[in-house]
């Protein structure tokens, strides 16, 4: 490359062989040129490497794969650890870029040096990209608040400077998985400001194999207590979020109680929204709670 790498786009990924591509053309169409794309692949079984050769000569693209499945945030490390760029953005393998996104971020970082963070908007989006969920997102007015109340920020069109991706990484524990994204921003707002590009930049894909509809609740349980036992232990993050503290757990058990409605669990349902309450019962008065309540009495 004999441009200096101002984005490194770090593309995790698992045999998404059917998906990958489209991802990629998305990066390569950007109207912004001096980026780098690291993909990670977690050994897959199916055709990615195959299919991510066919990109490789366009002269943008590092590919590493690893000797076994290592899950998604190991994957996020090595492309944090491979990448060159003055910022690095994260993308999943079956999500999109907008033309403009690395175009309006560059903008952005240059306009507004001292938020070393920032995100972009996003939507949901079905295979022909027409959009089915525009998300709302929080008021940055009081950061801890907003990243407490839940993960805004996923994995997708956050843009973090160099100063910030060489000192943070996310928690490889295996329960932790489906929750370490959230884990990664609470840990990088706690200490950082955080902007936002008020523009929808880019796209997640609605599938049925998205991770996030294929995740064990057992498991997720064990990994958000987990995650409440790991900040409360923390002198620096218990000090940090020491107001919220019992309103992540009660989060946590929001989104435990989602996760038992989407799989029909109503009993278990009911049971995390009882234990979130209990956590904290501020949370009881919160739209997010209320609509739990509603969506587990009605079904």
């Amino acid at each position: 490359m004999d441009k200096p790498v101002f984005f490194s786009v770090v593309i995790p990924t698992y045999n998404r062989e059917k998906f990958i591509g489209n991802t990629l053309d998305t990066v390569l169409a950007q109207t912004h040129p001096h980026y780098e794309i690291v993909v990670v692949d977690n050994c897959s079984t199916d055709g990615t490497e195959r299919v991510v050769a066919q990109y490789v000569e366009s002269g943008k693209i590092k590919f590493i794969k690893h000797e076994q499945n290592y899950e998604r945030a190991c994957s996020r490390n090595t492309g944090m650890d491979n990448a060159s760029g003055d910022y690095l953005t994260l993308l999943d393998s079956d999500d999109f870029m907008h033309p403009d996104c690395l175009a309006d971020a560059e903008a952005f970082a240059k306009q507004n040096p001292q938020l070393p963070c920032f995100h972009n908007l996003y939507d949901l989006v079905d295979s022909d990209r027409k959009t089915v969920y525009q998300y709302k997102f929080p008021s940055l007015k009081n950061r801890h608040a907003a990243i407490v109340a839940g993960n805004f920020m996923s994995c997708i069109g956050t843009f973090l400077h160099r100063e910030i991706y060489r000192k943070y990484r996310f928690d490889t524990t295996q329960d932790l998985t489906g929750g370490e994204d959230w884990e990664f921003w609470l840990r990088v707002l706690a200490d950082n400001e955080v902007g936002r590009i008020e523009k929808v930049n880019s796209s997640i894909l609605h599938h049925e194999g998205r991770s996030v509809n294929n995740q064990n609740l057992e498991t997720m349980e064990r990994g958000l207590a987990y995650l409440v036992s790991k900040f409360r232990r923390d002198e620096h993050l218990s000090g940090v979020y020491g107001d919220y503290l019992d309103r992540i757990e009660a989060n946590c058990f929001l989104y435990l109680n989602l996760l038992a409605n989407d799989g029909k669990m109503r009993k278990s349902a009911l049971a995390y929204l009882k234990r979130s309450a209990r956590a904290d019962l501020r949370i009881m008065l919160t739209e997010r709670f209320v609509r739990s309540l509603r969506r587990t009495v009605m079904g």
